[in-house]
């Protein structure tokens, strides 16, 4: 099984790019399987409802545990028992680096411990979708922000920029992609990039 995981910010069109390569790898008889983070198992679902309402006041120390509980579950549930040939991740543990460590300013050797703690495995391979955070929001404009989009654009900007300093410490993982592509070359991309580990798709 391949572990492919797809990070970013709000509004970079990860679950477009995600399902364009669903499609494309069913299209060569992989089995493939779709999870979101914080989410995809029932606890990780009730989890997801308390960290995105807007109606709670969260700490970040809270935030940050609620992330890996769920994350935990999903691990456990889901990911461990999975018979597929590629996982496609919708964020994974790097997304608390960014979020939590980068954006919430929290300890970043903890989030580490927190990531060993519960054995997440380490994607095989990493896209991030980078956008500036005025265009990402621009393309979300029309929806109602849940409580962590709710935060600052300097928050945004500090996730954006961790994002891009985790890529870069883990070039042999990531691949870094201008999301301000059209959807099709973003894609294409994509797909050269798989290929590129594995000549067989």
């Amino acid at each position: 099984m391949k572990i492919i995981s797809f990070e970013g910010i709000e509004g970079v069109g990860k679950s477009t790019q995600i399902n364009l390569l669903k499609d494309y790898l069913e299209s060569k008889n992989y089995l493939i399987e779709i999870y979101r983070e914080p989410g995809s198992t029932p606890v990780g679902e009730k989890i997801r409802d308390i960290l995105l309402d807007s109606n709670n006041d969260l700490s970040n120390e809270t935030e940050l545990l609620l992330m890996f509980a769920a994350r935990s579950e999903l691990i456990d549930k889901k990911i461990n028992t999975s018979q597929c040939d590629y996982l496609l991740l919708d964020r994974f543990y790097d997304a608390s680096m960014a979020y939590q460590g980068y954006g919430r300013k929290l300890s970043k050797d903890f989030i580490t411990s927190l990531t060993s703690f519960i054995n997440c495995p380490i994607p095989d391979l990493s896209f991030l979708l980078d956008i500036s955070v005025k265009e990402g929001f621009q393309r979300k404009n029309s929806d109602v922000k849940d409580r962590i989009e709710s935060s600052s654009n300097d928050f945004f900007n500090k996730v954006r920029k961790g994002y891009k300093t985790i890529a870069k410490a883990n070039n042999n993982r990531f691949e870094i992609i201008n999301a301000a592509n059209d959807i099709d070359k973003i894609h294409q991309i994509i797909i050269k990039k798989i290929q590129s580990k594995n000549e067989h798709i």
